[in-house]
């Protein structure tokens, strides 16, 4: 499990986590030091569960292993930029 950063949740049949990706790529390209880790939420089921992941798409931000907020509806590029600053 992550530590520090944000984590992006998808599902690879959702549409919805496909413009959340689309926008994510806008975000890292505003900033390009912001490292945001991608997992399928089909392949880490402890996590969902330990992070409490009640939907996707989700971006969490984690400090020392805990989730100190998590983003699921992403509105527009500003909106997800000005969660991960």
């Amino acid at each position: 499990m992550m530590t520090d950063g944000f984590l992006y949740i998808y599902a690879p049949m959702c549409g919805t986590c496909a413009v959340a990706e689309r926008m994510l790529s806008v975000v890292e390209a505003v900033d390009p030091e912001l490292k945001i880790e991608k997992r399928d939420a089909n392949f880490i089921p402890n996590e969902l569960e330990a992070y409490q992941v009640m939907s996707v798409p989700a971006l969490l931000k984690l400090e020392n292993g805990q989730v100190r907020d998590r983003l699921y509806a992403f509105q527009n590029v500003q909106h997800v930029l000005s969660f991960v600053k």
